[in-house]
């Protein structure tokens, strides 16, 4: 989220028309709301489902998962296809 804000911050800081900035800021923020890093729920049961689609968007999670057990990081692998 702190990534996402600086991103928004510097679209608002162009030198672009105020309105311009104002509907590319909005059309972002619509993009990003559907990505799991922002809607991500929370649980037990969702938590392979959350890094997949984490790791899809481009994020690399693998390095997160050291400390999870190896029967998760192969699951996680065989959706991946790593």
């Amino acid at each position: 989220m702190d990534r996402l804000n600086k991103e928004y911050i510097e679209l608002l800081s162009g030198e672009e028309n105020p309105s311009d900035k104002f509907w590319s800021l909005e059309e972002r923020i619509k993009k990003d709301k559907k990505k799991t890093g922002v809607r991500a729920e929370m649980s037990r049961s969702n938590l392979i489902y959350n890094i997949i689609s984490l790791m899809n968007e481009g994020a690399n999670c693998f390095e997160y998962l050291e400390e999870f057990s190896d029967q998760l990081k192969e699951t996680v692998r065989l959706f991946i296809g790593r």
